[in-house]
């Protein structure tokens, strides 16, 4: 809940004597009340605010310097600060460590999540999450709150406030990220201690996996593969192939170049945009012959291409990337990038015609549906390989794999496509 503005009382008023003699009182961020906060001693220059700090008004402005829990620091502060206060040399108070409010850590925070955006280690969207969960922090613990007054009730109405009308998935993703804003706090040495984060747990394994099973069921089965593959037309037909044939998601696709394609070999060689993992996959006949279409498609069309989508396999009728985001602006200043997934739209639309609309079930099933079938082969290193997941930091054989064979991603690879479409004829079978 944010904090409510309360009108100043002079001290040469009645009620100004009365608050320096008794001390003011200082409410927790949340609105509760709380034990009354005083001066420890009468002549003490500075004054307890309602958010847990002394201030002193100075040339019409209200000023900060430290915890009601540390007045020493506090008038350390102070005197550290008031000549050029009062002579107005300097506009604002440096905070020392442990005296950083809620806000300054968020924009802290804030300002070092759009360094690695804009180094494209953080996705627009990810940002978007990161600001809008410390939103729901300022405006649920008050903005001027103290990072070290932070404790166990706080954590607990900031737990309540982000679960709630969310799913535990969501509820998972901002817990974790409030977590890392007060973990940033101490990595930064902006407090002295870190906080104990026991009142603000993530949601239990067994809560998400019954949360992920009411979601009914996430990949494709081959009879639904099959019917996708033979209704869809080029360039669709040949994204739900490399979906099938490589584990590839949408975002994948969406920034597939010509040159990760060797279609004289029939191979893949394409790492992972969001990991970084090299990834090798053999390509079935029939992708190598879709593929083929596209880029033959892509050569007869008229529109040009934007620059963003030159070197991009699959480019949209406008000539842009079918994957891609848009950053927009609330009228607040909030962040809220807008995704175009123009792959998801035309399979979507694809499955309802065909009758395959299943809640939930969309283009990334297609991994989800690789993942399942190659797992059966026993073959998990060639199909971690594929997928271009990233081994645990306990898997010491990746630490000295040097490669994977690729007679074991053919294994792979070859059982998916059996699996979906059937084996294919033998070369020496007779007519």
């Amino acid at each position: 809940m944010p904090l409510r503005h309360t009108t100043s009382v002079s001290k040469n008023t009645p009620a100004g004597r009365r608050s320096q003699t008794r001390g003011d009182q200082v409410p927790a961020a949340t609105g509760r009340r709380s034990p009354k906060a005083k001066k420890p001693y009468r002549s003490f220059p500075l004054t307890p605010h309602r958010n847990g700090q002394f201030c002193k008004k100075i040339r019409g402005k209200v000023y900060y310097f430290g915890s009601v829990a540390d007045p020493d620091r506090a008038l350390a502060n102070y005197h550290q600060h008031c000549d050029g206060l009062h002579s107005g040399a300097i506009a604002q108070v440096s905070r020392g460590t442990g005296q950083i409010t809620l806000r300054e850590l968020a924009n802290e925070f804030l300002n070092a999540a759009a360094i690695r955006r804009d180094g494209g280690r953080l996705t627009d969207r990810t940002f978007a999450d990161y600001h809008r969960t410390c939103a729901a922090v300022i405006s649920t613990l008050g903005r001027d709150l103290p990072v070290e007054s932070i404790g166990r009730e706080h954590l607990l109405e900031l737990h309540r406030r982000l679960a709630k009308g969310v799913s535990a998935v969501t509820l998972d993703g901002r817990i974790g990220i409030a977590r890392s804003l007060f973990k940033f706090a101490y990595d930064e040495e902006l407090v002295e201690r870190p906080l104990r984060l026991k009142s603000l747990p993530r949601p239990e394994k067994r809560v998400l996996r019954r949360d992920r099973a009411q979601r009914g069921r996430r990949h494709f089965l081959p009879g639904e593969i099959r019917t996708l593959v033979h209704a869809a037309r080029t360039p669709l037909r040949a994204m739900i192939l490399l979906g099938i044939n490589c584990g590839l998601g949408n975002t994948d696709i969406g920034r597939l170049t010509e040159q990760a394609i060797d279609l004289e070999r029939g191979w893949l060689d394409f790492p992972r945009p969001k990991t970084g993992v090299d990834r090798r996959c053999p390509l079935w006949p029939e992708t190598v012959e879709a593929i083929c279409e596209v880029m033959d498609q892509r050569n007869n069309r008229k529109c040009p291409v934007k620059d963003e989508a030159k070197d991009l396999l699959f480019v949209t009728r406008q000539g842009r990337a079918f994957v891609r985001t848009v950053p927009k602006f609330e009228p607040n200043g909030r962040p809220k990038p807008t995704e175009h997934d123009a792959i998801a739209t035309a399979l979507k639309r694809l499955m309802a015609d065909q009758g395959i609309a299943i809640p939930r079930l969309g283009f990334y099933g297609l991994r989800r549906s690789f993942e399942t079938f190659g797992s059966e082969t026993g073959q998990q290193v060639a199909v971690d390989h594929i997928m271009g997941h990233v081994p645990s930091s306990s898997d010491m054989g990746a630490a000295y794999r040097q490669y994977v064979a690729e007679s074991a991603l053919r294994v792979v690879t070859e059982h998916v496509r059996n699996t979906v479409f059937g084996p294919l004829p033998s070369r020496t079978a007779r007519v």
